[in-house]
């Protein structure tokens, strides 16, 4: 952890914590994290938008999403077509994450894996 000349350690304010969404008094850890100043890795947060993980129907790749628009199912199958990719296809919702990933335009619903395969 990169440690900072100014941040604090302890005290009775709380400090942005690692995941750069809460605050708290354990977050103050001497780090950058805890003054505050929000993402120092170069990494884009998505605001507004939902995040999963998914795997795709036919291999065992797993890849982390978000979609701006509605949410997804957990162990729901969607055809998921990507914004400037190469990935679209049939997916199982794994899980809701933190992190940002891959942007979805648009999702369809399917029953199964293969129903959806069959259909695209």
């Amino acid at each position: 952890m990169k440690k900072s000349r100014t941040g604090r350690l302890g005290g009775k304010r709380a400090c942005l914590c690692k995941d750069g969404q809460t605050y708290s008094q354990d977050c103050c850890d001497g780090g950058l994290w805890a003054q505050g100043i929000g993402n120092i890795t170069g990494e884009q947060v998505e605001v507004g938008a939902s995040k999963y993980k998914i795997q795709h129907c036919s291999s065992s790749v797993e890849r982390n999403i978000h979609i701006h628009e509605g949410t997804l199912d957990i162990g729901a199958v969607y055809y998921l077509r990507f914004h400037n990719s190469n990935y679209d296809g049939c997916y199982t919702i794994i899980e809701a994450i933190n992190s940002s990933g891959l942007h979805v335009n648009s999702a369809t619903l399917y029953s199964d894996c293969t129903d959806c395969q069959n259909s695209n």
